[in-house]
């Protein structure tokens, strides 16, 4: 019955996303660091510490997999995160759905179960599973159970299976369950998801009907289309991934399909760059005897009229042709478009003319390969790999191995000019391992000092993080907490000074990045003068885990400035501190409005039912002129996070209130009531519900039903 309560609060998403960093940071250095190395074993120490902190608030924590997202709580952890992405994609290659950790997780165990996961070649699904049941006590694996993407007509799957929620979503349009034309549905889900599926899902022996399906989630209804452009690229992206045998059946209903909407479906192909078209174009006719002549007609003709666009005429703008700086007549550019190849050409001529564009493209296509496989960057990665490679060997010299590593110097300051984060960490991580063992640790360890660790090279990196941070941002993140001893402080100094509000944010998010190392750097800085440098350290203190610095924090609720004595504020109260609500109490109580309206939101945000007495005085505070009518609403939103039933009675008052001079501010500050009743025990909020019910306002009522529904 003790567990019962625990298994119900809600995680804290902050620490579980630091769990999942280190883990993910551990599983990389594996191999690249000996087991023994601090790196190591302050990774091991530093993620059994937060387990620990979440199995106090809840026995144990399951992690859904669903190919690049992690799900908890049937809530999916950002997308956007790229080390929530890489980390589930190594699991679900394990053919993993979800793993539990419970409590009483020892380090022994964490270390195990990244042994399991790294493995090369390793146990997968099924196996894994058992494996782990045998060596790691409190670490649970849920195999993802591939027989249950196969169908048999008629039949529903088993709604217990552990796959994610977009392999579901996609089962169930094949299923016949969902009907995918119905809002932006299948546009939401990765293409390669819905391919995966799709390759798993469906046989040669397939029905028509489940072609059809997939078709029209994309493209619409023939009756009722929404076929636009994004949909047309996502389906022929999905189209692109298939296997090639069921791809055949596709093209075959996909061009039936189109041909019935040919008008639409020109208009998407003259706005498509040369390139998506090709790319179309190529998928449609390489099952060329399958599609309707009128497609095929089509392609033919604007593939045409691409090509001779893109060979005379130097740029369009506005519609209009451009050739060496003079506009051509609308007369002449439809000369040149016209196809009147078939007027001048024997239908024989034709076909040897098709047979040897046939070869040619064969021909661009090895081409392609090559090209890519020469361009500069894919050179430099090559040259780097066998580098990095050659530094292990054993027949090289001491005079060898500085010779190399003095060439990689000279790489690692190119790829800092192009902001390449992830092979400068590769290069550091390499050296790094070498300078704890091996026959060379003494050049290693000088490279590594001299080198990465210099105020030039940090210099440079600092200004590379700025220009190319936020596209490589997990790069940065990773370099930077590689880096920290020497990045850390040059970090602080560019957040100071920084004055784009979007490189501050990402700044502040890699010297988050880099974890509680940045805490004694940031206490320095708070003895800065400028009151923005003191909130971001505040912040920064905070979100790395600075528990310790509480007594330091404690004199900036008193700061001149109020966005600093807010972040003060907030930031106490995320640390639990005992004088925290006593300060937040007086806030509420203060004669400034804006500490006062940002106090009410704190309270809100952190949930404190010792505000709602205080809350409800301001709320029930007469407003005549409807003057407080924003900071209200406010008030209104953190009593509704708080979910306290106490403050129902006041909410009612409110609701049956009136006034002469402010009806507008009024009925919007009853709408908010009943945006916010999520949060209150069912029984509270019906009374509520019950009145408003009955509303003039159909907001009010709609809200009404949806919260009946709700309980």
């Amino acid at each position: 019955m003790a567990e019962e309560p625990r298994a119900k609060l809600p995680l804290d998403v902050k620490l579980l996303a630091d769990v999942v960093v280190d883990m993910n940071l551990w599983r990389r250095s594996i191999g690249i660091y000996p087991p023994e190395h601090p790196a190591i074993k302050n990774a091991i120490e530093r993620t059994s510490q937060n387990f620990e902190k979440l199995f106090a608030i809840r026995a144990s924590i399951t992690l859904g997999i669903a190919k690049d997202a992690l799900i908890i709580d049937e809530v999916t952890l950002d997308r956007g995160n790229l080390v929530f992405k890489e980390f589930a994609k190594i699991l679900h290659a394990k053919a993993i759905s979800a793993i539990t950790f419970s409590a009483g997780l020892k380090q022994e165990e964490l270390v195990r179960f990244h042994e399991l996961i790294t493995a090369q070649g390793g146990p997968m699904g099924k196996e894994l599973a058992e494996l782990a049941q045998k060596d790691i006590a409190h670490v649970t694996f849920t195999p993802l159970d591939m027989n249950s993407f196969f169908f048999v007509e008629g039949t529903q799957r088993d709604e217990a299976s552990g796959e994610g929620i977009w392999e579901n979503y996609v089962q169930g349009i094949l299923e016949g369950r969902l009907f995918g034309d119905q809002g932006p549905g299948i546009l939401s889900v990765p293409v390669e998801t819905i391919a995966d599926a799709v390759n798993t899902g469906i046989s040669d022996a397939s029905g028509e009907e489940f072609y059809d399906r997939v078709i029209t989630a994309y493209l619409g209804k023939k009756d009722q289309s929404r076929m636009g452009r994004e949909a047309f690229d996502k389906f022929f992206s999905f189209l692109d991934r298939i296997r090639p045998e069921i791809r055949r059946q596709f093209v075959t209903r996909t061009g039936a399909r189109l041909s019935a909407e040919i008008g639409k479906v020109e208009n998407i192909f003259s706005e498509m760059t040369i390139e998506s078209f090709q790319k179309v174009a190529e998928l449609l006719t390489e099952q060329a005897s399958f599609i309707p002549p009128t497609l095929k007609n089509l392609i033919d003709k604007l593939a045409s009229i691409k090509q001779m666009k893109t060979s005379y005429f130097d740029f369009f703008y506005q519609q209009s042709a451009v050739l060496d700086d003079i506009e051509i007549s609308d007369d002449v550019v439809t000369l040149f478009g016209e196809d009147h190849f078939q007027a001048y050409v024997n239908k024989e001529y034709q076909q040897e003319l098709e047979r040897m564009l046939k070869a040619k493209g064969r021909e661009n296509d090895v081409v392609s390969l090559f090209s890519k496989e020469c361009e500069e960057e894919a050179v430099d990665s090559t040259a780097l790999a066998v580098m990095l490679e050659l530094l292990y060997a054993d027949f090289i010299t001491s005079a060898d191995y500085l010779t190399i590593v003095t060439k990689l110097s000279e790489f690692m300051n190119f790829f800092v000019e192009t902001g390449r984060f992830e092979e400068i960490l590769e290069a550091y991580n390499t050296l790094s391992s070498h300078a704890l063992s091996g026959k060379f640790t003494h050049e290693a360890a000088s490279t590594v000092e001299y080198f990465f660790h210099s105020p030039e090279f940090i210099a440079r990196l600092i200004t590379a993080f700025n220009l190319y941070g936020r596209r490589e941002r997990e790069g940065a993140v990773r370099l930077a907490r590689a880096l920290r001893r020497s990045v850390t402080d040059p970090l602080l100094d560019a957040l100071a000074e920084e004055q784009d509000s979007g490189k501050r944010r990402f700044l502040l998010s890699v010297l988050e990045g880099i974890g509680s190392d940045v805490v004694p750097y940031a206490v320095k800085k708070l003895d800065d003068d400028r009151w923005y440098v003191i909130r971001n350290m505040l912040s920064l203190i905070r979100n790395c885990n600075g528990k310790k610095e509480a007594e330091r924090i404690r004199k900036f609720v008193k700061h001149q400035n109020i966005e600093v004595r807010i972040e003060a504020l907030r930031t106490l109260l995320a640390f639990g501190t005992a004088d925290a609500v006593p300060y937040l109490k007086t806030c509420l109580q203060s004669g400034e409005a804006d500490m006062r309206q940002g106090a009410i939101k704190l309270a809100g945000n952190f949930r404190v039912r010792d505000a709602v007495p205080h809350l409800i005085a301001l709320i029930a505070k007469r407003d005549l002129l409807g003057a407080e009518a924003s900071y209200k609403r406010d008030i209104v939103r953190s009593l509704g996070e708080i979910g306290d039933s106490q403050a129902i009675d006041a909410l009612l008052k409110i609701y049956g209130s009136w006034s002469v001079f402010n009806r507008k501010g009024l009925e919007e500050l009853k709408v908010a009531i009943f945006r916010n009743l999520q949060n209150y025990p069912p029984e509270a909020a019906r009374k509520l519900i019950d009145v408003g019910r009955s509303s003039k306002n159909e907001e009010i009522r709609s809200l009404c039903e949806k919260g009946l529904r709700r309980g």
